[in-house]
């Protein structure tokens, strides 16, 4: 293999990255937003979890999001009069 071959294999396996890392990032958005409506249908983050069949890092990621979220937004309380 020349010179030749090896650039456009490495410009051909540059491209293919840069194509996969689009789609994992759009992955990546889509599994946040059905996290999202699947956290305000209730479903635990455990539930979410599971039934997305995530890794444990991702699981790991899904549950610290949670807490910063928590953190930040804190849920509403209603306190009836």
């Amino acid at each position: 293999m020349g010179n030749d071959e090896i650039r456009q294999e490495l410009e051909a396996a540059r491209v293919e990255a840069r194509r996969l890392a689009a789609e994992q990032q759009a992955w990546r958005e889509h599994v946040f937003a059905l996290f999202e409506a699947a956290r305000d249908a209730g479903l635990t983050t455990d539930e979410i979890v599971d039934a997305l069949g995530l890794s444990g890092k991702w699981a790991e990621h899904l549950r610290r999001r949670e807490a910063r979220r928590m953190r930040i937004e804190p849920p509403n309380f209603f306190f009836g009069f």
